[in-house]
């Protein structure tokens, strides 16, 4: 590995509790509250319960730019120099237009159920109008056009669509 490559993955992790500190500008007891209360990303060697701590920049940023409680406990905002801040941006941008796509949906369903209903209204009419014809009128009726009239469901009666 490169001493260039070693220097960026070096810069990636933090080691202790005083380094997660200093990145996130608060003090060590605070960012230790954070962890202990509100789940701050942080990693501890196998079979240690207390002590040393790893942490990734990228997660701290993503818990920070991601926690609906940074702006209560006054947390740094941190420069949105991760890729993972365009990320939740992204994240917050397609689930906004998710919920506006469900409502439109939820209209267009609507919609198509409101003109479904007023198509079998309408060829019921027509169906209604066949009957009601004499012989002699009912010759310009096409005889297939009529079958199929005929076949077609009739429409519920008892139920108004909205």
């Amino acid at each position: 590995m490169k001493d260039s490559e070693k220097n960026v993955e070096a810069q990636q992790f933090l080691s202790g509790w005083k380094e997660v500190a200093n990145y996130l500008g608060k003090g060590v007891r605070t960012v230790q509250r954070y962890e202990l209360h509100l789940g701050l990303p942080v990693r501890r060697p196998a079979g240690k319960a207390r002590g040393s701590v790893l942490a990734t920049k990228a997660e701290l940023d993503a818990w920070v730019l991601a926690s609906p409680v940074r702006e209560a406990f006054l947390l740094t905002k941190l420069e949105n120099t991760s890729p993972y801040g365009s990320s939740a941006a992204a994240i917050k941008k397609g689930l906004a237009e998710m919920q506006s796509l469900r409502e439109q949906m939820a209209a267009l369903r609507s919609e198509v159920h409101m003109s479904v209903h007023l198509l079998k209204e309408s060829i019921q009419c027509v169906r209604e109008e066949v009957d009601r014809m004499s012989p002699r009128q009912n010759l310009g009726v096409d005889f297939r056009t009529k079958d199929l009239l005929k076949l077609l469901p009739m429409p519920s009666r008892g139920r108004k669509a909205n």
